[in-house]
């Protein structure tokens, strides 16, 4: 069977991920700080701080993966687009790949971002859309792709890099667009948003996982994006939450500003993906709001 590591695995992507591998055919290891995570049966925990490069190069010796997913990486709500952890994330990916590289590794699939491209008003294309980030979270992902190529070339392995757009799903951390907006409307408090007439590409985190998986265990390099290639605006959104709770009335479009150099489009465009991995999101963004709603409306509102 096929060794596989998977780090974040614990992770809102991660978790996805690893729940994902356990319909594939292979050894599955994971790693966390605490080293442990969800209780399933093939998978076999390690501890690690994958910041410190010393501990990292003796985890990958001891596993031994074939493959390897890379979810870890700093993704905290308000905090990652501008933290100076990016450049930590960076040094210790790199010393990452270079150990699986060293140690006989064979295919090595990160997750990139969207926040990598170019703000522009049509679909993302994977090589060709330009590659000029805004934030340092941006700019650290983005080198981290050119630099893991490196790391390839050198060690002879393959990588691929998923550019993950907006996920949301189970999981999804309280203080990100969905769960924020479901939270305040249950709670019956204002939903104070910026226009909403930003357009963007919302992925169910299943499907996510789902891609990146079969990327890791398909041939293909470079670099693709996971998304759906659909665009809606972060207002119809908002607006088919608060219709499901009856609560249109709690919408405050235009109270915020949005944030500088906030895109008005980011969406996949998803031809690439589809050509070479013959995949498409199994999953419609209407009928995964349902399922999101269905799981939190039973919930107790904060406070309360």
């Amino acid at each position: 069977m096929i060794r596989v590591l998977v780090t974040g695995a614990t992770g809102f992507i991660g978790t996805h991920c690893l729940r994902r591998m356990l319909h594939e055919d292979c050894e599955i290891h994971a790693v966390s700080r605490t080293g442990g995570g969800e209780s399933h049966g093939r998978v076999s925990w390690h501890t690690c701080n994958l910041r410190n490069i010393a501990e990292t190069a003796a985890l990958v010796a001891s596993v031994r993966p074939a493959r390897l997913l890379h979810c870890a990486w700093i993704a905290t709500p308000g905090l990652y687009g501008h933290s100076p952890e990016n450049f930590e994330w960076l040094q210790c990916s790199i010393a990452l790949a270079a150990a699986f590289g060293a140690n006989g590794g064979e295919r090595f699939v990160a997750v990139g971002s969207s926040a990598e491209y170019e703000a522009t008003e049509v679909p993302c294309i994977e090589d060709i859309t330009p590659i000029r980030p805004t934030t340092i979270y941006g700019k650290c992902k983005a080198a981290y792709w050119l630099a893991l190529q490196a790391v390839a070339q050198q060690y002879g392995f393959s990588a691929a890099w998923g550019r993950l757009f907006l996920p949301y799903g189970p999981g999804d951390p309280a203080q990100r667009l969905i769960p924020s907006v479901l939270a305040s409307l249950l709670a019956d408090k204002p939903v104070q948003t910026t226009h909403g007439n930003q357009q963007r590409d919302f992925i169910y985190a299943p499907d996510a996982a789902d891609l990146l998986v079969r990327l890791l265990h398909s041939s293909e390099s470079g670099a693709f994006n996971v998304g759906t290639g659909q665009s809606t605006t972060i207002r119809s959104v908002v607006e088919y939450l608060a219709a499901k709770c009856g609560k249109l009335n709690l919408l405050r479009f235009g109270a915020i500003q949005p944030p500088i150099n906030d895109p008005a489009v980011l969406v996949a465009d998803m031809t690439k993906v589809g050509a070479r991995l013959g995949w498409s999101p199994p999953t419609l963004t209407q009928s995964s709001l349902d399922k999101i709603w269905e799981e939190h409306k039973g919930e107790t509102p904060p406070g309360i």
